[in-house]
C-alpha cells in the first residue's frame, strides 16, 4: 500500500509533464485590462454646435483655424461671427448644393454629418506647430501638395491643380498583416483591394502587384484597417458615422474598423471597394470633387453595388498618367442568336480585341474591359492560332453563318 501510495504522485506528476498544446498569456494588457473582451464599435460624436462645426470646418480645411472660431455675445450661436467665419460656411454651404447663408443651420449641419473621407477638401492648416505642448504624433506627408490651392473647391477634378504621385508605372500593394478588418475575412478583404487597384489600372498605363514578401518600407502603397488611434497615425479615427478612412500622400490608406464595411455584393453598409477606389485615387493625385457621379466626392453616396468610374475621373487620372496606348492585332464584334428565358430569339454581339496571345472582353454596357481580362487566347479559343492573328471576318446570311480568323505574312 505505502508503494502504490508513493507511485500514484509519481504518475500524476508524469501525466502533468506531458507537453500539452497550449498558448502562453499575453505578458502584457492594458491597464484596465480591456484588451481581453473584444471592444464593442465606437460611434462619432455628431456635429450639434458652433464649437463642433469649428472643428470640422478646421479639420477638412474650410477655415483657417479655431481663432478664426469666436462667436459674438450679441449674435445667436448659430450664427458664426467675423467675415472669416461666415465665407467658411458660405464656401462650404455653396458645394454642397445649400442656400449659401453663412449660418449654421439645420441642412448645414445635416451635411456636416454625412459619412465622408478624412482627407481635407481644401488644403489643410499645419496639424501641430513648434509651440503646441503636446508631444507630436510621427510625421506623415499629408495629400496637402494633391490638393487644390486656397481660394476656394474646384467644382471639376480637371482644375484641381493635383500633381502626379507617383513616376513610375507599375506599383506595389499589400493589406498590413496587424490591421486587417475585424468585419470581413483576409481574403475578402485582399480580393476587394485587388478590384479597387484594377479599375484605375484599367483607364490608365499602370499596374498594381500585390507584394507579400518584400520588406514593408520597400511597398509603393499599404493598406490597414484601425480604431481611435491607430496604425501611429496622427489622425485619429472618431467612431462609426463620419470620417470612415483617409490616405495619405504616396502610400498609406487607413480604413476606420469601427464603420460597417460590406463587400460589393452587399447593398447593406459602406461599400469598401467604393471607399478603396476613393481613396486610392487619392493616392495617385486626385483631390476632392463636387461633380455628381464622380468617386471623388468627398462624402459617400449609398448606390448599386455595381459600380464604374466616372468619365471626369478618367479623363482626371489619365491627365496625371497619360492613357493606355499601343494598337491592337484584330478587334471585332461576335455577332450570335440565343434565346432569351421565354424562348424567344435573340441577336446579341460581344466585341473582342487581341494583341499578342492576349484578348479582352470589352463590355459595351458598362464601357469597359471584363473584370479578369486580358485572358491567353488558347484558355477562351480553341483552334485558331495562339498568338498575332491578323483579321477576323464572320459571314452571316440567310444559310450561311461561318466565321474565319486569319494569320498570315503580307508580301
Amino acid at each position: 500500500m505505502l508503494a502504490f501510495s508513493v507511485l500514484c504522485p509519481t504518475l500524476l506528476l508524469s501525466c502533468l509533464a506531458v507537453p500539452w498544446p497550449a498558448q502562453a498569456e499575453t505578458l502584457f494588457h492594458s491597464r484596465d485590462r480591456s484588451d481581453l473582451e473584444p471592444s464593442p464599435l465606437r460611434r462619432a460624436k455628431p456635429i450639434t454646435d458652433l464649437h463642433a462645426a469649428q472643428k470640422f470646418l478646421s479639420r477638412y480645411g474650410w477655415s483657417e483655424g479655431p481663432s478664426a472660431w469666436v462667436p459674438s455675445p450679441k449674435e445667436p450661436a448659430a450664427a458664426p461671427a467675423g467675415p472669416t467665419l461666415a465665407e467658411a460656411v458660405r464656401r462650404f454651404q455653396r458645394v454642397n448644393a445649400l442656400p449659401a447663408s453663412g449660418k449654421l443651420d439645420a441642412a448645414t449641419l445635416e451635411a456636416m454629418n454625412r459619412p465622408r473621407c478624412g482627407v481635407p477638401d481644401t488644403r489643410l492648416p499645419a496639424l501641430s506647430t513648434p509651440s503646441d505642448p503636446r508631444p507630436r504624433a510621427r510625421s506623415k506627408r499629408f495629400l496637402q501638395m494633391l490638393l487644390p490651392r486656397p481660394g476656394g473647391q474646384q467644382e471639376d477634378s480637371s482644375d484641381s491643380g493635383a500633381m502626379r504621385a507617383f513616376s513610375k508605372k507599375t506599383l506595389t500593394w499589400r493589406l498590413v498583416g496587424e490591421a486587417y478588418s475585424s468585419q470581413l475575412s483576409v481574403d475578402e478583404q485582399r480580393y476587394i483591394f485587388r478590384l479597387a487597384f484594377r479599375m484605375w489600372s484599367e483607364v490608365t498605363p499602370l499596374d498594381f502587384r500585390e507584394d507579400l514578401t518584400a520588406p514593408g518600407a520597400t511597398v509603393d502603397i499599404k493598406l490597414g484597417f484601425g480604431r481611435g488611434r491607430h496604425l501611429g497615425c496622427p489622425r485619429v479615427f472618431d467612431g462609426s458615422g463620419q470620417e470612415f478612412a483617409h490616405a495619405w500622400h504616396l502610400g498609406d490608406i487607413h480604413f476606420d474598423d469601427d464603420e460597417h464595411f460590406t463587400p460589393p455584393t452587399s447593398d447593406t453598409g459602406i461599400s469598401l471597394l467604393k471607399v478603396a477606389v476613393h481613396e486610392i485615387g487619392h493616392v495617385l493625385g486626385l483631390p476632392h470633387t463636387y461633380r455628381m457621379g464622380s468617386i471623388m466626392q468627398p462624402n459617400y453616396i449609398p448606390q448599386k453595388p455595381a459600380f464604374e468610374l466616372d468619365w471626369s475621373d478618367r479623363k482626371a487620372i489619365q491627365r496625371l498618367y497619360g492613357s493606355c496606348e499601343g494598337s491592337f492585332d484584330t478587334a471585332f464584334d461576335w455577332i450570335r442568336k440565343e434565346r432569351n428565358q421565354y424562348g424567344e430569339v435573340m441577336v446579341r454581339f460581344s466585341t473582342y480585341f487581341f494583341r499578342n496571345s492576349w484578348y479582352w472582353l470589352y463590355e459595351n454596357r458598362n464601357n469597359r474591359t471584363r473584370y479578369g481580362d486580358p485572358l491567353p487566347i488558347l484558355t477562351g479559343w480553341h483552334g485558331i492560332p495562339a498568338r498575332k492573328i491578323d483579321a477576323f471576318v464572320h459571314i452571316w446570311t440567310w444559310r450561311r453563318d461561318e466565321r474565319y480568323f486569319f494569320k498570315g505574312i503580307c508580301i
